[in-house]
């Protein structure tokens, strides 16, 4: 019976369209969502609307103290303008890493190399804190010097696997207990929850979900052990 509904499947995939077949994996994606934030123990707790509204649930704790931020994946900059603002302390330093050109790699079906590209323009930003790193991760990362600091948030936008995986590496030692760690596209079983994942259980490291959005897409971790 099952080899008889695979064949039939399959039979049904000549008939599909790509289009088919990507929301078909965005529903197991959100299933299989669902299914690791119950296997990690994960209380998803507060659920906002908007992205913005996750980063504003991190401001009780970061808005007025110094703080080191970095950011993998800029494209235009809206999320280093937002935390711009919401960081007042004159000690805070804000990093931004992105090569400008887009993804390195095929995302998805709708999401092709090159997409996010901005022609190798940088945002500009009126913010004499702010700094961006232009380059491939895996190139600039060896020669990045991590400043000093007692306050960390990391924004993980990377979207890929590979490049998720390539910071969380190179971060590792640095994300102490309090690190914020922010996923922009949580809710991809093959990318940014994968290389998560597989961090969790190489470290031991121990977190706590301070909040995301409704549909788990954007999700803010904090290490608490």
């Amino acid at each position: 019976m099952k080899n008889q509904i695979k064949s039939l499947l399959t039979k049904l995939g000549r008939y599909s369209s790509p289009n088919i077949i990507h929301g078909l994996n965005a529903t197991a994606n959100y299933i299989a969502l669902g299914r690791w934030f119950k296997d990690n123990h994960f209380d998803i707790g507060v659920t906002v609307k908007h992205r913005g509204e996750v980063f504003d649930l991190a401001a009780p704790a970061l808005a007025n103290v110094p703080v080191l931020y970095l950011e993998f994946g800029v494209w235009k900059g809206e999320a280093t303008r937002y935390w711009s603002k919401l960081l007042k302390h004159p000690g805070s330093i804000l990093h931004g890493f992105d090569s400008f050109e887009g993804l390195p790699e095929d995302w998805n079906h709708a999401t092709g190399k090159a997409h996010f590209s901005t022609d190798g323009q940088i945002p500009n930003i009126d913010d004499k804190r702010v700094q961006f790193f232009k380059g491939w991760f895996d190139q600039i990362l060896p020669k990045y010097k991590i400043p000093a600091h007692t306050h960390l948030f990391i924004n993980m936008d990377a979207d890929l696997y590979s490049s998720t995986k390539t910071v969380l590496d190179f971060l590792k030692d640095e994300i102490k207990v309090g690190t914020y760690i922010y996923f922009d596209e949580f809710n991809d079983r093959f990318h940014e929850m994968k290389a998560f994942d597989e961090f969790l259980k190489e470290t031991k490291m121990k977190f706590k979900v301070v909040g995301a959005n409704q549909i788990l897409s954007n999700v803010l971790f904090q290490r608490i052990g």
